[in-house]
């Protein structure tokens, strides 16, 4: 049969899953496995990024009291990982859905090689008509691997599969114009068709007690998934149910509309997954030309390298003043940069006695940010 739906992208924090409490409630999970069976059976397909592998393995070990430690956090996820699965295997055999686990770190994502080979895997499952759950490795993630929060796992999976919905299920009804915990007439903001600084304000700043660990996070995973031409709803995980009606753009949440001209996938995962190695700072002229022109990135703009890093690199463009302005992939090592920046690109053989070409980041291999 061809496939005739969407693909949809569903995540869904410890909270959802909890519904507030400390263990995994069983019986709201089952109600979000029954939504997901109602969606695969109109035709859709369906992604889960899922939380609660700690609080599964607080479950099993009998809710420790536990300091802070990475070490100790990562403990819970490897404990809790197996039950959180052997969870879902169970929920979504009642339906007879097959399920297949994907854990994912920052390391798989950056790596453009990588990145493709976690879109293969996805594909692969999706065709074959198994339920991807993807989890963030906790168990092997330290704080600088991290992808950072599972919001942003479900825009980067929304990516990789070229989904055309991604669906945040979360303990508000989605973004208000106010927060609705301190402010009675805060309403609910229904669509956001640009995600602008005053969207991003009403989402709240990492020193807001909105933004913290919350609706800051969903917004900026729904920049990224909505650059890439991919829509994202934030909606209420109270009611599992709604999910069809969400698909449909029926249900209560908040739409963020995908922009009608998508990035490129490249300059996407550029700008969301990839992690700079290197930095190149450049002088006005070059930052108005890429900026302003959308141009390639010349060696006689360059006024300084810093880091080491080899061809084929992701360096951050800055300017002088230390602004990122943009991130691509280098044509040329750091090495390389340093002996031909400031000279023309005709230059350049003699320079070096070869040529990768006569730009040192191509506007191909760059993006704005």
């Amino acid at each position: 049969m061809l496939h005739t739906g969407k693909t949809v992208v569903v995540k869904l924090g410890t909270t959802t899953l909890t519904r507030g409490s400390s263990h995994l409630n069983r019986a709201h999970m089952l109600e979000i496995v029954r939504a997901v069976n109602t969606l695969r059976e109109r035709g859709h397909k369906v992604i889960l990024v899922s939380s609660g592998a700690m609080a599964a393995g607080r479950e099993m070990l009998g809710d420790p009291a536990l300091p802070p430690l990475m070490s100790l956090k990562q403990m819970l996820a490897a404990v809790g990982q197996g039950r959180l699965i052997e969870i879902y295997e169970n929920l979504c055999s009642i339906y007879g859905i097959r399920i297949g686990q994907i854990l994912l770190t920052r390391a798989d994502v950056e790596n453009r090689e990588r990145f493709l080979n976690a879109r293969d895997a996805l594909q692969a499952l999706l065709d074959y008509g198994i339920l991807p759950i993807v989890n963030e490795n906790d168990a092997v993630s330290t704080q600088e691997i991290r992808v950072g929060d599972n919001d942003n796992m479900a825009a980067l999976v929304g990516i990789l599969i070229k989904a055309d919905l991604v669906i945040l299920l979360t303990d508000q009804k989605g973004l208000y114009t106010a927060d609705p915990r301190k402010d009675p007439d805060a309403a609910l903001i229904r669509e956001v068709t640009e995600i602008t600084p005053e969207i991003e304000r009403l989402a709240g700043g990492s020193g807001t007690r909105l933004g913290t660990g919350g609706m800051s996070t969903k917004v900026r995973a729904a920049k990224a998934a909505t650059q890439a031409g991919i829509g994202m709803v934030i909606a209420s995980g109270n009611d599992p149910s709604c999910l069809p009606a969400l698909v449909a753009g029926e249900g209560e949440g908040t739409y963020f509309r995908p922009r009608p001209h998508a990035a490129w996938a490249k300059k996407t995962w550029l700008s969301v997954a990839a992690r700079s190695q290197g930095e190149i700072c450049v002088d006005e002229g070059a930052v108005k030309a890429l900026t302003e022109r959308g141009s390639s990135l010349l060696p006689s703009g360059i006024l300084a390298v810093r880091g080491d890093f080899l061809r084929g690199a992701i360096v951050a463009i800055v300017t002088s003043s230390g602004q990122t302005i943009a991130q691509g992939l280098t044509r040329y090592s750091s090495e390389d940069l340093n002996l031909i920046r400031g000279h023309q690109s005709e230059e350049i053989e003699s320079l070096l006695g070869l040529s990768h070409g006569p730009v040192a980041v191509h506007r191909d291999d760059l993006v704005l940010l």
